[in-house]
């Protein structure tokens, strides 16, 4: 299946590239390119902080200039906080990746551009692109990290794109609720216990915290280990009288 080419232009640190290198082979994506890398290329910080992405960095490919770096996609994203300045259709993450999964299924391909950590995408780098993902942020501080934006875009790839093939591994085991029976038995001795301590009272309230004791235990799904744990606090209380 072929994938959004993640491009970052004049990325300044080796640290930022690997962070971010490592947090798309996270969730699935392997194309990165880069634009003019302040500290020069390949660099071992980038190496270093990409982990188990070291793939990632290993085959990122080296541009010096913006058109070289775009000029084989049929579209491209520029990601931005100050979308409202420029006249382009702007999508949130999700949207934006969604779309971009339909223009690849058409055959197309994308590209995705992020800015430097210093000031983001400059005006004629967004020019250049077809349309903005903005991430919605808190207006009080719309500064994110070079990484951290390249993990949100990614995530939603995953999520919208990859999950469909992912699957958790449970342990079936652990799914098998008990009985109600079983459940009426702790509960029974429960309630036993607390009418020992004086729990039910004053009369006119009785109803309502028995209700209220079968409300919560009855609601839980309830596993073997779960229950038997139960059991265990009543006994060791009862051994601490």
């Amino acid at each position: 299946m072929s994938k959004p080419h993640i491009i970052l232009s004049r990325p300044q640190l080796g640290e930022n590239i690997g962070a971010a290198a490592r947090i798309m082979y996270n969730f699935g994506l392997q194309n990165l390119r880069l634009i003019s890398p302040r500290d020069g290329w390949p660099n071992k910080k980038a190496n270093t902080l990409s982990s188990g992405g070291g793939c990632v960095v290993d085959n990122a490919i080296l541009y010096s200039n913006l058109n070289n770096a775009i000029n084989d996609l049929n579209f491209v994203f520029s990601t931005t906080i100050r979308s409202r300045k420029y006249s382009k259709e702007v999508f949130t993450p999700e949207e934006g990746i969604k779309f971009a999964k339909k223009l690849i299924d058409s055959g197309n391909s994308v590209g995705i551009l992020f800015g430097s950590e210093r000031a983001g995408l400059e005006k004629h780098e967004i020019s250049s692109s077809n349309a903005i993902i903005s991430i919605p942020v808190n207006e009080n501080f719309k500064s994110i990290n070079l990484s951290h934006a390249v993990a949100v875009v990614s995530y939603e790839w995953f999520k919208n794109i990859e999950s469909k093939n992912f699957q958790i591994k449970r342990d079936e085991k652990e799914l098998e609720f008990v009985k109600k029976i079983e459940v009426e038995k702790f509960v029974k001795q429960l309630k036993s216990q607390l009418q020992q301590k004086g729990y039910f009272w004053p009369e006119d309230k009785i109803e309502s915290l028995n209700l209220n004791i079968d409300n919560l235990f009855y609601s839980l799904k309830l596993t073997s280990p779960n229950l038997k744990t139960l059991f265990g606090i009543i006994k060791s209380l009862q051994k601490n009288k």
